[in-house]
């Protein structure tokens, strides 16, 4: 099955036209520069490289997890907690995934976490297939990234979520899923949506996998069927990772694994300062 992010021209140019009214002729997601008030940066020209320990810690994997499914999607997911006392900014993620005998299959990226303050937990996640092969194990690395002292990002603020529910909206493949949760932002100016993680865990609690994809994004495609399915029909009231409050929702590229339970599925949106 092959998935269609494109919406039909004439529907995304009305759609368009309302959103542009509805801000009073601005789109609200382009991401202008902040008010004089807002001390928040839009970028940081001068950061700082260091090594992958900071003062009074550094980043640290609190928890990982994965599973495979019969048809080969392999579900990777971890948090990570910036234990120090600086703000870890553009932290890469990798899964290394292992066989029986402790031989590398493979690294896979997991993008890059945009801002991850002190004392912050953030999940990681991303989905992938191995159908010629079984993965025993997985480590999760992180970095290496830049380190700021806090004063560099101003009063920055994470962005929250809660979760809300989750759609499986293609029942001849329950690994499509559309997660919906509930995002708030104290911040005093919009920052730059760059994805949104969802971390699914089984009914004990464990990680079993985790994926991204993009916030708030319409979705119709066609199935095998060549019938259209339309998961989501518009955008949501504002942006993800502008100031306030709003219910959206992510679509995972990949998918999640279907054991998972549906309550205890975590989301976190990544904000960065700005289009980096």
């Amino acid at each position: 099955m092959k998935r269609n992010l494109v919406l039909p021209v004439a529907g995304a140019v009305v759609l368009l036209a309302a959103i542009v009214l509805a801000a009073g002729g601005k789109l609200p997601w382009t991401g202008s520069r902040p008010a004089d008030s807002c001390d928040i940066p839009v970028d940081i020209p001068d950061r700082v490289t260091a090594s992958s320990s900071t003062s009074g810690g550094g980043i640290k994997v609190v928890d990982q997890g994965f599973s495979q499914s019969p048809s080969g999607l392999v579900s990777l997911g971890a948090v990570v907690e910036n234990a120090g006392t600086d703000v870890a900014y553009r932290v890469p993620v990798k899964f290394r995934l292992f066989d029986a005998a402790h031989h590398e299959l493979r690294e896979v990226a997991a993008g890059e976490i945009p801002v991850l303050l002190p004392g912050q937990r953030i999940g990681a996640g991303k989905g992938t297939y191995a159908r010629d092969t079984t993965v025993v194990t997985v480590e999760t690395a992180v970095g290496p990234n830049a380190w700021l002292p806090p004063t560099a990002v101003g009063s920055l603020g994470p962005v929250n979520a809660t979760y809300l529910r989750t759609l499986r909206y293609y029942p001849d493949n329950p690994a499509y899923v559309d997660v919906h949760y509930r995002e708030t932002s104290t911040n005093c100016r919009a920052l730059d949506s760059h994805a949104t993680v969802a971390l699914f865990r089984d009914p004990a609690g464990r990680i079993i996998g985790g994926d991204s994809g993009p916030a708030g994004m319409p979705l119709t495609f066609q199935d095998t069927h060549g019938n259209d399915i339309v998961v989501e029909r518009q955008v949501p009231s504002s942006p993800s990772c502008s100031p306030g409050e709003r219910e959206t929702w992510v679509i995972p590229s990949v998918g999640g694994p279907v054991t998972g339970d549906d309550a205890r599925t975590e989301v976190y949106p990544y904000c960065a300062l700005g289009a980096e």
